[in-house]
């Protein structure tokens, strides 16, 4: 008698500690109902109740109790999970302001040297540009006072294989899309160049292995452009039926076609921020600013274009862009090469106001062409990152 009051005592203190205070009146464990507790320990709600006044046997005691163990542990590991999860989102937040309050620099810096090297609007031409907005930032003539968070020489084993990446990528070729936000069609969107210079950090050591992570600041230049003729995208240049755009879109020139007509160019600046996983690389963008510069007004208000809500209503910023994981064929950093070596992104720009009925945005892809390696000899690390000792 003496030891099935020490079962019951055992059972109903473990149910206590899993579900809280048992309340007799309610026919509560806390706020849990005996048919939840008993559909937890996969048993009936008769055993339940032998259990809890005693009329059960010894083994349905061991058996319970074990389970109540079981559920338990699986309880302070959830917990532990999510506090893992929530320290995790905590740091990754506080690296990303920190990345972010140097990038807001950068972007003033940045939109406002590009400003001046893209456009002399004192007296209307343009000047031609040649090398990335914040390169002295990053690579300047002197080291001479001069201090950069970025790794240096004296780290590049260590961070390989990011710091094989390290260097100025180039958009390969230009994209286009065309632009939902008018009553009439005709509008397209092209992203003309990318030049970004991307450097290996270690701000993400915390919850990124080392060496693997690497920051792109990227300096984008796109384009606005009117089909003077407004033909419509279907059946010409999009598909319907296979909801694709056509070879006849994917071959249109803009340049080269006396139809279509520049409205405007735009200049941005995007902070990229790159993990490499072996064979392949996510790629996370924040656009911190765009702005429109040499605006044909005539133009835009000939087709009723409204730049300003182009820009701030369709296009958006590129958080709406999402890219899948890239191949990476240059998992052996030493495989890169100048001019040849190109990562590839398959991405889609879910538009506001997207008309195409593709439900999840407009697919493109974005490659980035390795232009100018900073660490081009050789790297003392394979395709797993881990540096060779011999």
């Amino acid at each position: 008698m003496e030891e099935n009051k020490d079962n019951i005592n055992l059972f109903i203190n473990l149910l206590e500690k899993k579900y809280g205070i048992w309340d007799r009146n309610k026919a509560l464990f806390g706020t849990t109902s005996y048919g939840k507790v008993a559909s937890d320990l996969s048993i009936s709600s008769s055993q339940f109740t032998k259990l809890l006044y005693g009329t059960a046997t010894d083994g349905m005691y061991e058996r319970a109790s074990n389970n109540i163990n079981r559920l338990i542990g699986r309880q302070s590991v959830d917990k532990a999970n999510e506090e893992k999860q929530l320290l995790i989102n905590k740091l990754k937040k506080a690296y990303r302001k920190k990345i972010f309050i140097t990038s807001i620099f950068f972007l003033g810096f940045g939109l406002i040297t590009s400003y001046l090297l893209d456009f002399n609007h004192l007296d209307g031409k343009k000047s031609d540009y040649e090398k990335h907005p914040l390169e002295n930032y990053f690579y300047p003539e002197s080291s001479m006072f001069f201090d950069s968070p970025f790794i240096g020489n004296s780290a590049i084993s260590e961070n390989c294989p990011a710091s094989g990446f390290e260097g100025r990528w180039v958009l390969s070729e230009p994209f286009k899309l065309p632009l939902p936000g008018m009553k009439k069609p005709g509008l397209y969107y092209q992203a003309k160049s990318a030049d970004m210079i991307i450097r290996g950090t270690n701000l993400f050591d915390s919850f990124i292995q080392k060496g693997h992570a690497m920051m792109g600041y990227e300096y984008l230049k796109s384009e606005i452009w009117i089909d003077t003729k407004q033909e419509a995208l279907v059946p010409r240049y999009f598909n319907p039926l296979s909801k694709e755009f056509t070879e006849s879109f994917k071959q249109l020139s803009f340049e080269s076609d006396p139809r279509f007509k520049k409205i405007a160019t735009l200049a941005a600046f995007n902070v990229n921020m790159f993990n490499i996983h072996g064979d392949s690389i996510t790629r996370n963008a924040e656009l911190t600013g765009r702005i429109a510069i040499d605006v044909n007004k005539n133009l835009a208000k000939k087709y009723n274009v409204d730049v300003d809500y182009i820009i701030k209503n369709i296009l958006g910023d590129l958080i709406k862009s999402s890219c899948n994981t890239a191949f990476n064929p240059f998992c052996n950093p030493n495989d890169l090469s100048e001019g040849s070596s190109m990562i590839t992104f398959d991405c889609i720009y879910t538009f506001n106001e997207e008309n195409l009925g593709l439900g999840k945005g407009y697919p493109y892809s974005k490659s980035y062409l390795l232009k100018d390696q900073v660490f081009s000899d050789y790297l003392p690390c394979g395709c797993d990152g881990k540096v060779n000792q011999d």
